[in-house]
């Protein structure tokens, strides 16, 4: 490692590690996000205190969280996945708000010890004797702009010349390859906790509600939604695409307002050119956070899915398996097929539509914004029902949708954790039902920071008869 970046919290004393802890819980950053203000205050001051060591999952979980006591943090991912979002939150505190921090909380990944870190201590060298703030770094910044929602297209070229461009290359190449490894490790581990048992170590309640999805010869495919996105590219005249096309599959100019946008956060001489091309080969982040967390239940039990993205998937396949689908009508024709006889449907980017028969469609939850256009309030949908299936081996369907991709999210958290899985059979027991039904919808109310979910609860159902 480099010793520029070898830097050590012993050398900050307590008083500034808790006037840095002070500053991000009184920031504007921080101002909506009380369940990562919580996590960050209860690890700070256990590291403060000395006992950053004894900081767990479950502690975390029970203490800053509210979790009941008999919380399990392998049937419930929330501790894992607001570490995520914190450590996405305080990368943006200190980039937007405040970037002359003289001491910054870092919470490393694999680990919920927060580390605190003298500002000049994350200056590197570029190679040349130039030293780069890592925090002003273009690699981490977001990818696309707010202007096209939030689809993260499977690569983004920046001709910004030649070094720069294999240096975008080699980044991106590293995280796809990363990435890789990754699933395939994960996937690898879940088949061999499946091989070398032979109970399922979910919960009885996950069990029942996920049915024959969990279950033996379970053949399941999780198949996440791609919505027609555009890339952004810059390039030099020379380089640059001499004909755009028109056909929506070339390169295209870029427009005025977007160019203003891009031209803030990605900044390049006045003479190059930048364009437009639109990928198929996009997810939203909600929905791939989403199918992670179906893949970890379904491990958990020894299932070991097929994962695809729609493009590669037709309705007739989807026909006598278990398939677990993410994303909404508008950019997804396999949820848009499954979910038309359902009472309840999702309007993207806006609300939670009903419709009964004969009825005009009625927006019932709708998402709200702030100030900056940002959404801080969506609903997630789960949609159930079972799918074509043989005597001996029935199957079943189960949809993630939500008014953003956060609202899936938090749908497949909602839906992977026991104890939200209790709270929705006791609503269903007091309607007379004593199992879950065989078809049913539930909407999942959520507080998110655009496109980072935040937290999430139970918000109402729907039965439905479907003949599916």
């Amino acid at each position: 490692m480099d010793e520029t970046l070898a830097y050590r919290s012993e050398s900050v004393t307590a008083e500034q590690k808790q006037a840095a802890l002070e500053a991000v819980l009184r920031s504007n950053t921080f101002a909506r996000a009380d369940q990562l203000k919580s996590f960050l205050k209860y690890v700070c001051e256990m590291e403060i205190a000395g006992h950053g060591h004894e900081l767990s999952e479950y502690l975390i979980g029970v203490e800053a969280l509210g979790r009941p006591s008999q919380y399990s943090p392998g049937d419930d991912s929330a501790v894992r996945n607001r570490a995520f979002a914190l450590r996405k939150k305080l990368q943006e505190f200190y980039e937007r708000e405040k970037p002359d921090a003289p001491i910054r909380i870092e919470l490393h990944k694999g680990s919920y010890c927060p580390h605190f870190v003298e500002g000049a201590a994350l200056e590197k060298s570029d190679g040349n004797g130039a030293s780069i703030s890592q925090a002003s770094s273009p690699a981490s910044g977001p990818l696309v702009p707010a202007l096209l929602h939030e689809a993260i297209p499977a690569t983004r070229e920046v001709v910004i010349g030649d070094e720069r461009k294999r240096s975008l290359r080699s980044f991106m190449a590293g995280v796809i390859v990363t990435a890789i490894i990754a699933g395939a490790l994960y996937l690898l581990t879940g088949a061999r906790r499946g091989a070398g048992s032979t109970q399922p170590s979910v919960s009885p309640i996950l069990a029942e509600a996920w049915g024959p999805i969990l279950g033996p010869h379970a053949e399941v495919l999780i198949c996440v939604a791609n919505p027609p996105s555009f890339s952004a590219h810059s390039a030099s005249e020379a380089s640059a695409p001499s004909s755009p096309s028109i056909n929506g599959r070339g390169a295209r100019p870029m427009p005025r307002e977007l160019l203003e946008w891009y031209k803030q956060r990605y900044p390049a001489p006045d003479e190059q050119s930048h364009f437009l091309t639109i990928t198929t080969n996009a997810t939203y982040w909600g929905d791939s956070i989403g199918a992670m967390t179906a893949l970890k239940t379904l491990t958990s039990a020894g299932v070991v899915p097929q994962i695809f993205p729609e493009k590669v998937v037709t309705v007739p396949t989807l026909r006598r398996r278990n398939v677990i689908l993410f994303g909404a009508p508008e950019y997804s024709p396999a949820v848009a097929h499954f979910i038309e006889k359902f009472p309840l449907t999702v309007k993207y980017l806006d609300s939670i539509i009903s419709r009964g028969d004969g009825q005009t469609p009625t927006a019932l939850y709708s998402g709200r914004r702030d100030a900056q256009n940002r959404m801080t309030h969506v609903y997630g949908l789960i949609t159930v029902l079972p799918n074509e299936s043989s005597v001996e081996h029935p199957r079943r369907t189960v949809i993630f949708s939500g008014v953003n991709s956060a609202g899936a999210q938090a749908a497949a958290e909602f839906f992977s954790s026991t104890e939200n899985l209790i709270e929705l059979r006791k609503h269903l027991n007091r309607e007379g039902h004593e199992n879950f039904p065989p078809a049913y919808q539930v909407v999942v109310s959520a507080e998110t920071d655009d496109n980072i979910l935040l937290n999430f609860k139970y918000e109402t159902h729907r039965l439905a008869l479907t003949e599916r």
